[in-house]
């Protein structure tokens, strides 16, 4: 690999490009908002991360070969999408790698997206994040995202923040609250609200909203089954011993 790097970013020449990082976390918040802008947005794949330490598969999409790390892109927006668990020391690798083909593209701006669980549900679902300078933390306030003074950023997002920072780069961390337990496209859609506001690009977040609606339904039914369920059961406790 080059650099003494056990990474390689494969990925042409974009100037001044705007990249989007999506790997998974909390909510797959990520995840599921950068496979929904990839999709919406009908971006072709340029690009993917090589490494021996990648797991050796394809992932299979329209029945054609994919890397599970890959970029897609569209204009100057380059998209990072992972579809497997990225140990540790391997996301170090790949953001220092990212971040050095960003200074070297004169990187407009980097905007990780991902989830921060609450543990608990409100009307409102916030929308939490941070970026690389003070100046930035006011641009976001500006847009309605609350700034995240004290905690930890995981994974990718964190390190290529810190990445970022370090070579002087405009970088945003956009995290949307969850619960935390399952995948949810709700916040993935808030967070792409507050993404529209940070660049170009403009996306319809409804689908993402229906899938929201449905996965709520269902969880609400299945809360309605569990507690009929124990209702009976103690119904019939109280037959047995009253």
């Amino acid at each position: 690999m080059e650099n003494g790097s056990p990474v390689k970013i494969v990925l042409s020449e974009i100037k001044n490009p705007i990249l989007i990082e999506g790997y998974p976390g909390i909510g797959l918040v990520g995840h599921i908002a950068a496979n929904f802008l990839a999709r919406e947005l009908e971006m072709e794949m340029i690009g993917y991360v090589e490494s021996p330490f990648i797991p050796p598969m394809a992932l299979i999409l329209d029945g054609k070969p994919n890397p599970p790390l890959r970029f897609y892109g569209k204009d100057n927006i380059i998209l990072a999408v992972a579809d497997i668990y990225v140990p540790p020391t391997l996301v170090s690798e790949i953001a220092r790698e990212l971040v050095r083909y960003l200074k070297d593209m004169r990187a407009d701006k980097i905007v990780s997206l991902g989830g921060i669980g609450i543990g608990l549900f409100k009307e409102k679902m916030d929308v939490w994040g941070v970026s690389a300078r003070e100046e930035l933390n006011r641009e976001l306030e500006n847009l309605g995202v609350k700034i995240l003074q004290y905690g930890s950023i995981m994974g990718m997002s964190g390190k290529l923040l810190w990445e970022a920072s370090k070579e002087k780069l405009d970088a945003y961390v956009l995290l949307g609250e969850t619960f935390g337990d399952r995948p949810d496209p709700r916040a993935a859609a808030n967070v792409i609200e507050v993404l529209k506001k940070l660049t170009p690009i403009e996306v319809s977040t409804e689908p993402l909203l229906k899938e929201a609606e449905m996965i709520e339904t269902q969880l609400r039914k299945m809360h309605e089954q569990m507690e009929q369920a124990r209702r009976k059961a103690e119904k019939q406790y109280e037959s047995i011993y009253l």
